[in-house]
Order: structure tokens, then sequence, then C-alpha cells
């Protein structure tokens, strides 16, 4: 739930090889701040942080991850996580995080406008602290099943809307690209880019019977870098371009094999991959 890389390692070694964004999880924000940052406070630890980020260039930020948003103030759940939004608001703050991103990872089902009320109160905390919020799009998601669905609720802000994965997009068989590629500028708070596979059809029945990771275990161990799966990365990011995002692009290789490998490598070979698939989009 954090790194073994300690903080001052991991920026110095993004921006070396390229790279002027992080995404930072709360556990591993949790994690610098007792082990590794200096300062009394917290916030001067989150400022100590602030401040290797600025030497290396690491302009873009992202935050993450809540999973109980959905639920109305005073419910237990949300109460039980509001130490986390209350670190997560702050480190957004005092890092200048880009966004802030939530999701549905336990597949919760909730009424249109109760999603409406505690997505709005989401979407507020994070404006308050200077951040834009993002809903993550996922599988396990009964409440965003369609893009369509998802933004009956998220609603029309700006500066909070809809976060797109292509691991997650492509492991959804009620998502195209070609729904992401008809939404609106504004519609989409960020985007992260990685791979993965997808049965050819020959081999679905084979892949069932054998029988499938879950979906989480999958998704934080099986994922690609960009070029390595069969996912149609460079059809993802032309879509995406076409709904008029032109924010910040980032990845997230959640993989038990990437995992192994020496951050040099690792850092190089995802920024190498990405940018190639880029050029090709751009084309």
């Amino acid at each position: 739930m954090w790194s073994p890389w300690s903080f001052q390692d991991r920026v110095e070694e993004l921006g070396r090889v390229g790279f002027t964004g992080i995404g930072l999880f709360q556990d591993d924000i949790a994690y610098v701040l007792k082990n590794e940052a200096e300062g009394e406070t917290r916030t001067e630890r989150l400022e100590w942080m602030k401040e290797q980020l600025e030497k290396n260039g690491i302009t873009t930020v992202e935050l993450e991850f809540l999973v109980s948003w959905m639920y109305p103030e005073g419910h237990p759940k949300r109460e039980a996580e509001q130490e986390i939004r209350d670190l997560l608001l702050e480190a957004g703050k005092v890092l200048e995080a880009r966004h802030l991103k939530v999701g549905n990872i336990f597949g919760v089902e909730a009424p249109v406008e109760q999603l409406k009320e505690t997505f709005a109160d989401m979407c507020a905390d994070t404006k308050q602290a200077g951040m834009k919020l993002g809903m993550e799009i996922m599988p396990p998601d009964p409440n965003s099943r369609t893009l369509e669905q998802a933004l009956e609720w998220i609603g029309d802000d700006p500066e909070c809307g809809i976060y797109l994965d292509t691991w997650h997009v492509n492991n959804i068989d009620t998502i195209t690209y070609e729904d992401i590629a008809a939404l609106e500028p504004g519609d989409v708070a960020g985007v992260e880019l990685d791979d993965g596979f997808v049965p050819e059809p020959e081999l679905a029945d084979v892949f069932n019977e054998i029988g499938s990771p879950g979906f989480i275990e999958r998704t934080v161990n099986l994922r690609r870098i960009p070029g390595d799966g069969n996912f149609d990365v460079v059809g993802f990011i032309k879509a995406v371009r076409a709904s008029g995002y032109d924010g910040p692009w980032g990845n997230e290789i959640l993989s038990e094999e990437y995992r192994r490998l020496p951050k040099e490598i690792a850092y190089r070979r995802v920024f190498d991959a990405t940018s190639k698939h880029m050029e090709e989009a751009l084309k």
C-alpha cells in the first residue's frame, strides 16, 4: 500500500526519466509523512514533500482514493473514511494537486438523488482544496454502467467529472471508445493509460472454464505497460482526445510482474512506451 522506494528517490527518478507528474495513494502519503518527511507538523511534512516535487520538475500531482463518498453525511462508513478524506484534502492543498480520484470499487448501489448530493459534497470539498474531482469508471460500479448513467448524477461542473482508465474501460462491455469520443469538453477530469489482455473470442470459453482471477486481483496484479497487452491503447487515446480532453495523461501499471523491476528500468519503460503510443495517436 506504499512504495518500497523512498519518496525522494522516486521523484528524482521520475524527473530524470522525463515524467512531470506523480500519483499518490493515501497510505503511501501517510507512510512518507510518518517515516521520511521532515518537519514537526503534518503541514510542514507535506511542505517538505512539495519541495521535493518542485526540485525535480514534478508539477502535476494526482491523489487517491476514496471509496465511501457515496454514503450520506452521518453514515458510519462515510464517517470511518473521514480521516482519510481530511488527509487527502490537506495534501491536495499543500501539494497543489491537480485532482483527487474517487470510485466505487465495492459496487455500492445508491439512488441517483443520493449520488448527486454526495458527489456534489465531495466536489465542493475538492474545489475548496484547489483540486478537480475525478470519479473513476470501473466494472464493479452499478451506478455507472454507461457514461450517460454516470453523467446523470455527476453533473456538469467542469471541475468535477469522469476519470477514465484504459484498464477499466476495456473490462466494461457497456462502454465503447465511441461513447468516450462522444463526451463533451469538461466531462473528463483525468485519464490513465495502461494495457492488459482481453481473451480472443476462440479462447474465451477456455479462459472461463479455467476460472479467471477476481476483478480486484486482476486489477492490482495483471495490468501491463502500453504495448505489452492487446488493448487498443492508441484508439483509446484518440477517443479521449476526440472528447475535447486537454489535460495531463497518467499511467497506472498495477502489476505483480512490473513491481519486480528496478525503478530505473520500470519508469523508463513506461515513459518510452507511453510516449510512443501518444505519438502514434497524434499522427
